[in-house]
């Protein structure tokens, strides 16, 4: 694969990441295959975002159009449905492979019954060799609003996952990057990876992110 791949008008470009600008709906049928999708799309629970309206009806919507699309340009593929209710639904029209359940510790947000401290993490296909564990511990003290994105992922979180499920000098896709978490653990563990993030605010935040040297 060329790098970073044709046919893209990139909004920045390193030796390791490719960030693109705009609805990953219309960018994701013009990239080649990756060797893991790792992302975490909106919740459809009413976090204000610039570009999109995160409603319940929207977030079934964007989940009937994205996963077909993630399962044909992605040899392995892993996010999060912190919408458990919501598994029935998935299992009935996009049922995964795997769950992984991640043990993230109380952020404090209530769930059906009390606090939500763990998230099931839907997989899609599996990358040749790859053997991980169904459970993993990454307490998520991340505050909302950090590198001003409402809802960050711990740079922990990306890490773990890439180490396991992303062969060395692999690539790596997130289609809602936001503020580059996963691009970040990517660049730092040696994988290229690309980021496509629809509000333009975000891919900024994102690229100055991954234009920093190495942190490992």
């Amino acid at each position: 694969m060329t790098w970073p791949p044709a046919g893209i008008d990139w909004y920045y470009s390193d030796g390791s990441v490719a960030i693109a600008h705009g609805d990953c709906r219309e960018i994701l049928p013009l990239l080649p295959t990756v060797d893991l999708m790792l992302t975490d799309p909106p919740y459809g629970v009413g976090i204000e975002y610039a570009s999109y309206d995160d409603t319940e009806e929207n977030w079934f919507r964007l989940m009937s159009d994205i996963l077909p699309l993630i399962k044909s340009v992605a040899t392995m593929s892993i996010l999060p449905c912190c919408r458990i209710k919501a598994l029935p639904w998935i299992y009935q029209n996009y049922p995964p492979d795997w769950l992984i359940c991640w043990y993230k510790g109380s952020p404090g947000h209530h769930a059906f019954v009390g606090f939500n401290d763990w998230e099931p993490m839907l997989v899609y296909g599996k990358n040749p060799g790859v053997q991980m564990h169904d459970y993993f511990s990454v307490i998520n003290n991340e505050v909302m609003g950090k590198n001003g994105h409402p809802c960050p992922k711990p740079l922990r979180w990306a890490t773990w996952l890439i180490e396991r499920a992303c062969p060395e000098l692999g690539i790596i896709l997130d289609p809602f990057c936001g503020s580059g978490t996963t691009l970040r653990a990517a660049k730092d563990l040696g994988r290229k990876a690309i980021g496509i993030e629809l509000e333009e605010k975000y891919c900024e935040i994102a690229a100055n992110r991954c234009r920093q040297e190495v942190l490992f």
